[in-house]
């Protein structure tokens, strides 16, 4: 499903730049549940958000289900993310205004699907995480295992092809972070859904079929014992 090759990423002018990833290879199969692991500062984020369209290589190929990204528009690569990409952040990232419900509607509704069949889907997605009872409740009515739900079902509601969820439980308690990384591990089992997960936690990531942990820009696969930057 992806392959990157040899990817830079540095931030800042001649004077003062800040190379965050050196030449990083790397190659995520469909339907594969891949953990990464890292200090604070080695790159995660920066990798997450290429991997997901939100920043681009400084240098270097992203291939995306064997299509070259460097050949895409701006509109066309909004469009594959809209349609292709769930994203699940630490920070949960739910309006605070909207229910869970409307919550979970919210990324239909930018593809123009009507309301009764988005309002439909979302209920199913709700349902699917263990909220169905918890629709009409606003996020500050809901636990913070509870909102990670609804954002985890606000990222399967428009049937991406891949998920990619950056450090999911590192703002819930372990009993909790457990427990949302168990349905991480639930839905790759059941619906083969591609799935990239950022997280701190190697007890979590040992649960993964594939961990990959970076290294000041760079990825060593912990099960292959690849060489720097080959993942």
């Amino acid at each position: 499903m992806i392959r990157l090759e040899n990817i830079r990423k540095s931030y800042g002018g001649d004077k003062v730049k800040v190379e965050v990833l050196k030449g990083l290879n790397m190659t995520v199969d469909n339907g594969e549940l891949l953990a990464i692991l890292g200090a604070s500062g080695c790159g995660k984020s920066t990798l997450m958000n290429i991997m997901g369209f939100l920043d681009v290589p400084t240098s270097g190929r992203y291939f995306f289900q064997d299509q070259d990204l460097a050949s895409l528009s701006d509109r066309e690569l909004s469009t594959i993310r809209n349609q292709k990409i769930g994203f699940v952040f630490q920070q949960f990232n739910l309006l605070p205004k909207l229910t869970a419900h409307e919550n979970v509607c919210l990324p239909l509704v930018y593809r123009g699907v009507s309301l009764g069949k988005r309002r439909e889907k979302a209920a199913r997605m709700l349902e699917l995480v263990g909220m169905a009872d918890r629709m009409e409740h606003k996020p500050s009515e809901l636990s913070g295992g509870q909102q990670q739900r609804v954002a985890i079902a606000r990222a399967l509601v428009g049937d991406p092809d891949l998920i990619l969820a950056d450090e999911p439980t590192g703002a819930l308690d372990t009993k909790v972070g457990g427990a949302v990384f168990e349905l991480f591990l639930r839905l790759n089992a059941e619906q083969h859904l591609t799935t990239v997960l950022i997280t701190h936690d190697p007890g979590l990531a040992a649960k993964c079929k594939r961990q990959v942990r970076m290294v000041d820009g760079l990825v060593f696969d912990m099960d292959g014992g690849k060489k720097p930057g080959a993942a």
